[in-house]
């Protein structure tokens, strides 16, 4: 029977089947390590999708399921992934103290184990946490780290030959650097990493197309540089791009991003009620998923109207 994620409904169901499953995997006997081995092929199914569309309050119960499974049997790689993504999930939903708790948990994993890709992605998710908590210089320490750790790895890979999450943090750590440049007022630096993102992101694409996943944060980026800049027709260019790509992947959390950034434009052009509109839309995508982004697009509206 298909699985309609974007249902209540069928989100708690997963939930249920998940559970049932996890109760069989309580030791480290070769019956429970079976269980366990199903319960992630069908979670590795699933989760990516609810992950997209932003259900984090499914991901976290789920993900917690999956954590204390893998504890249970004594898997270490899947402790440190499911921890890793808790984090993210606690960071989206603002709460910093777990956020910080987990995405620790997860690097100290990470390390024991000589992930390096894992290693870079935490060091990358750590640095986003301390760039939304306002420190800046500390954001770009964890960057730098995780491009030494690209760089090294880089290295020691055979001529031509791609590792693909490597790649993806190749391509992502420009974005976020340029991110934390734009806020330090380094223009120039933040134009040259965003753009290198972009291009790295281009070349990921024509590999394989579901890289398009991670492109429209640079597009997103690029489109704030040059609203910073007055040049609000290239701003507009790049808010449509990553807007009518975020559609095409049902990304919410860029969709209603994009949408208030460009409330943000029409209010600047003295469009109000098309600011309005769009704001009102930017706080329906979020609901109650992305409370942030969703009280973010409350309070502009609030404003325009009074």
């Amino acid at each position: 029977m298909a699985i309609d994620i974007t249902s209540p409904e069928d989100r708690a169901n997963v939930f249920s089947d998940l559970s049932t499953i996890a109760k069989l995997c309580l030791s480290e006997d070769e019956a429970s390590k079976k269980s366990f081995n199903l319960l992630f092929n069908i979670w590795e199914k699933i989760s990516r999708q609810i992950w997209d569309l932003c259900y984090w309050n499914d991901y976290s119960r789920c993900a917690n399921l999956i954590f204390q499974a893998a504890k249970n049997v004594n898997d270490l790689k899947i402790q440190a992934q499911s921890l890793g993504e808790l984090g993210y999930v606690s960071m989206e939903s603002q709460d910093s103290k777990y956020a910080q708790k987990y995405f620790q948990e997860s690097l100290q994993k990470y390390q024991l184990l000589q992930d390096f890709s894992g290693e870079c992605r935490l060091l990358r998710y750590l640095g986003t946490l301390a760039h939304r908590q306002g420190k800046l210089e500390e954001a770009l320490e964890y960057y730098h780290q995780a491009q030494e750790i690209v760089k090294a790895q880089y290295s020691q890979l055979p001529i031509n030959s791609i590792d693909r999450e490597l790649a993806i943090s190749e391509a992502e750590l420009p974005n976020v650097m340029g991110c934390v440049y734009l806020d330090l007022g380094d223009f120039v630096a933040s134009y040259q990493q965003l753009h290198i993102s972009l291009e790295n992101y281009q070349i990921l694409i024509e590999d394989n197309s579901y890289n398009r996943y991670y492109i429209v944060d640079p597009l997103l980026n690029l489109g704030q540089w040059h609203f910073l800049q007055k040049s609000y027709k290239q701003a507009k260019y790049y808010y449509q791009n990553c807007l009518s790509l975020s559609k095409k992947l049902s990304r919410n959390d860029k969709i209603a991003e994009v949408l208030l950034s460009l409330a943000n434009l029409a209010e600047i052009e003295g469009n109000i009620e098309i600011a309005i509109q769009l704001a009102t839309e930017s706080e329906r995508v979020a609901g109650t998923e992305i409370p942030a982004l969703r009280d973010r697009a409350a309070v502009f509206k609030e404003k325009l109207l009074n």
